[in-house]
């Protein structure tokens, strides 16, 4: 858990460890180089002392090895060393004796080392043994000239020189934490002041990060300024929603409660049942109110619900669910489709909703002009066009460019100015556009989806 949740430690680890790897490896190396570097500069100072006592041996013609010469050889192999001379009547000539006993796998040849472990007096020893031609004391024959030395010298030595190479690989990897410590100590410091500057941002501020830093981070906090971004304006748009709603609620409940007070101190029963009419279609529309208002917040929470359909029949279907309302209107309402086979992806819960919110919307501000809504379809230029037309009163001019906007009213009317924001807002969830144009004579809203980034098929 702690190796997942610091990256500090987690550099730390991912650099050391192979280093530490590595000097393990080393130093495995040096002890087994250090046990044949023992080996073989003990193996060659015993031949060179053996080769030197055979030969101060035929200068003396036999006599014993003299304590300088013997004080000397100690001292030039850094070691006790032990010899023993047989003649050529295979008698003791000089020397320690017994000799340390030759194995019967050790080869006996004549005038060349023969290395070999043996032991002496209980211990292990290295021993070489020289047989050569030679005249001791008027006797020619073979001469054997032993030389040995305990193995335990050796392997002091092996370890020594091993925990040299130790030490040395210990004081690197030292020296290497050290610096891999230190550097990412100082490595990390701009990701410390980017984590200071992101504490100091709060819900009242979320202002974009400003500072430099280093290119491995820099996309996230370009990301991180784009959210912030994004929840700076979705929050500026929840405030101003709720700031519009209460505005809009504020009136139709001040005009019940003040309708309900009249009643309630009117004693003409004629007039309250006049009043409790007023009354219930207050309620009526302040209960639409709340509706809008909820759908419109639920419509930027809910993820689409896609079901792939032919556009026409689709349009064919919503037309006779809405054929009643129209004409209990006195108004016309007819089709004119013109998408062929065309599918597309959709949701076609809000998708009717919004063409329920178009038809609507257009009865209620059409004015007395209003005689006829149609929905149409067409083909242009690979592009899907879907309008709903009618013949009624034209938004105000000023108004066009905010007739999509939340709370805003082409013209007067009992509405609250959001069903043409919940259609905005259900056709831009399915990737295409909305607009609104008026040309001789008619009032017609599009939906325009653009076939080649909108998932549909032809069939056919």
């Amino acid at each position: 858990m702690l190796f997942s949740r610091s990256l500090r430690l987690r550099l730390l680890i991912l650099i050391l460890f192979p280093l530490i790897v590595i000097a393990a490896s080393v130093v495995s190396w040096q002890f087994h180089q250090a046990n044949r570097s023992a080996e073989t500069v003990f193996d060659q100072k015993l031949a060179i002392i053996a080769l030197a006592i055979f030969r101060d041996l035929l200068a003396t013609e036999g006599e014993n090895l003299s304590p300088a010469t013997k004080a000397l050889f100690e001292e030039a192999s850094g070691a006790t060393f032990f010899y023993h001379v047989r003649g050529p009547d295979g008698g003791f000539v000089t020397g320690y004796s017994p000799p340390p006993v030759k194995p019967k796998s050790a080869s006996r040849q004549t005038n060349e080392m023969v290395f070999f472990v043996s032991t002496h007096r209980g211990e292990p020893v290295k021993v070489v043994q020289l047989n050569q031609q030679a005249k001791v004391d008027e006797l020619t024959g073979l001469v054997s000239v032993s030389v040995w030395q305990n193995l335990a010298e050796r392997r002091e030595f092996a370890q020594f020189l091993a925990m040299q190479g130790v030490i040395i690989a210990l004081l690197l990897v030292f020296t290497a934490s050290l610096v891999v410590f230190f550097g990412i100590r100082v490595g990390l410091r701009p990701l410390k002041s980017l984590e200071d500057a992101i504490l100091r941002r709060s819900s009242s501020d979320l202002s974009p990060i400003m500072r430099e830093v280093p290119n491995e981070v820099r996309h996230i906090v370009h990301r991180l300024n784009d959210l912030f971004a994004e929840v700076t304006q979705s929050q500026k748009q929840k405030d101003r929603f709720i700031s519009n709603a209460a505005h809009q609620l504020r009136n139709p409940v001040t005009g019940i409660s003040t309708m309900a007070e009249v009643t309630q101190k009117t004693k003409d029963p004629a007039k309250i049942n006049q009043r409790l009419k007023e009354l219930r279609v207050a309620a009526k529309r302040l209960s639409r109110l709340t509706e809008q208002m909820l759908s419109f917040e639920r419509l930027q929470q809910r993820d689409l619900k896609k079901t792939s359909i032919r556009i026409d029949e689709f349009l064919q279907n919503v037309s006779a669910s809405l054929a009643e309302m129209v004409l209990s209107h006195k108004v016309e309402f007819s089709l004119s489709t013109g998408a062929g086979n065309t599918r597309l992806d959709v949701d076609m819960t809000l998708l009717e909703q919004a063409f329920t919110n178009l038809v609507d919307n257009a009865l209620k501000h059409g004015g007395p002009s209003l005689s006829e809504i149609v929905l149409s379809s067409e083909i242009a230029k690979n592009t899907l066009k879907i309008h709903v037309s009618n013949d009624g009163d034209p938004v105000n001019t000023e108004m066009e460019d905010r007739l999509f906007e939340r709370f805003e009213q082409g013209m007067e009317g009992h509405g609250a100015g959001l069903g043409l924001a919940i259609v905005r807002e259900i056709v831009q969830q399915h990737g295409a556009s909305v607009s609104y144009s008026y040309e001789n004579g008619w009032c017609r809203i599009s939906m325009i989806f653009d076939l080649n980034q909108t998932e549909y098929r032809a069939d056919g």
